[in-house]
């Protein structure tokens, strides 16, 4: 191994020793994977004293983190933000086709933290895993295009890759796990059946479903993945109340994390929110009265959050139809896939909690070099800011 590589690996092991961070894991993941003809093959004594090593400082980590009493707030590892990087991801699309940009390079990015222009030292494209978690709205108005939803979703499956991991959970005015993360297609094909089958009478409290997403989302068993939330819905929410969560939020929990909670949480761990969006027209007939209702504003319904949270972590949002949904599916899990990841050291140093606003772009030569289009016509998309 020469110097360089052996630095690259001290650095990764420093990272687990302060916790079994994401990103250092996945640095470490990319170090091996992407240096494995200076490593040598991993049957080697060399390898295989190096893998030991690194299980043994993961391990250490994991229980001198278990030592304190857990938060509410720290029972899902920040995924994706350490001490000393910041790893992001970013989709590249052309605003008017829709069509993806994929064949850019580290250098035709720019990423600036709080405005301060930072140096990107970590890059890859597609080389990662995903670890998907689908969310099956069971409310009323969705209840005539679930079996369609299903259907989609059992198609999909074939469109990722063996090493993609898949959970499936379902939701109302609370979620409930019917199946952890597998990369068996059969106990994911069963419980997508199972969610099918499914249908609730309580409302949709979007926030709390949010915070509890995130929750199994942190719960992946490949630590190198890419976490995404896949929300199989028609969009609408209804409000938090008492009143709602004394007549279509009875199974809710006593007491519901608002949306500024769910914000925070997602912010901290790094997982991306896409959706597909089908309406039905019990999802019109329902908006619509909301719309004219005058209690709408205790009891009615609203449209757009999901919109909202995707759009802070730069996730993808696609509308439906009953007959197009296995495509739009094919479609959206292409462009979780698609999405650039970038890393970087922040060049300055920051209180913990402080809150740092993220803004990636292409340089000028981007443009005239690989994409053949003008500025103004390809769209960025990428997770608004983190906590430090």
């Amino acid at each position: 191994m020469n110097t360089r590589l052996m630095q690259e690996i001290r650095y990764s092991i420093r990272q687990l020793r302060k916790g079994p961070g994401f990103s250092a894991y996945r640095v470490l993941s990319y170090t091996l994977v992407s240096r494995k003809t200076e490593i040598g093959c991993f049957s080697s004594i060399p390898a295989m004293f190096l893998l030991c090593l690194i299980f043994g400082v993961s391990v250490a980590a994991q229980n001198n983190t278990q030592a304190s009493p857990p938060s509410p707030d720290t029972r899902t590892p920040v995924i994706r933000v350490s001490s000393q990087l910041v790893v992001l991801d970013a989709l590249v699309e052309n605003g008017k086709t829709g069509n993806l940009v994929d064949n850019l390079e580290i250098k035709d990015f720019q990423v600036s933290e709080d405005g301060i222009p930072q140096s990107i030292s970590y890059f890859s494209h597609d080389q990662l895993p995903l670890s998907v978690v689908f969310l099956f709205d069971l409310t009323e108005t969705v209840q005539p295009t679930l079996k369609p939803l299903a259907r989609g979703a059992y198609e999909m499956l074939s469109h990722l890759k063996p090493q993609d991991e898949v959970s499936i959970m379902v939701f109302s005015s609370h979620t409930e796990l019917l199946q952890g993360f597998t990369t068996d297609r059969a106990l994911a094909s069963a419980a997508i059946e199972r969610a099918s089958e499914m249908k609730s009478r309580e409302g949709t409290f979007i926030h709390e479903d949010m915070y509890e997403a995130i929750d199994q989302a942190g719960k992946s068993t490949a630590p190198e993945s890419r976490r995404v939330l896949v929300w199989l819905t028609d969009g609408t929410a209804n409000f938090e109340n008492s009143l709602t969560q004394k007549t279509i939020g009875q199974q809710a929990p006593a007491r519901l994390h608002t949306k500024e909670e769910a914000t925070t949480k997602l912010l901290n761990s790094g997982v991306v929110v896409a959706a597909l969006i089908d309406r039905s027209a019990k999802t019109d007939a329902f908006m619509a009265v909301a719309d004219i209702s005058p209690v709408s504003f205790i009891a009615g319904g609203r449209i757009g959050d999901i919109n909202k949270y995707a759009d802070v972590t730069g996730g993808p949002v696609l509308k439906s139809s009953k007959k197009e949904v296995a495509a739009r599916l094919s479609e959206l899990i292409d462009r979780l896939r698609g999405r650039y990841t970038l890393g970087y050291k922040p060049s300055t140093s920051k209180p913990a909690g402080t809150f740092c606003k993220l803004q990636v772009t292409l340089t000028s030569a981007a443009y005239h070099q690989h994409t053949n289009a003008r500025k103004g016509d390809l769209l960025v998309r990428s997770k608004r800011g983190y906590y430090r």
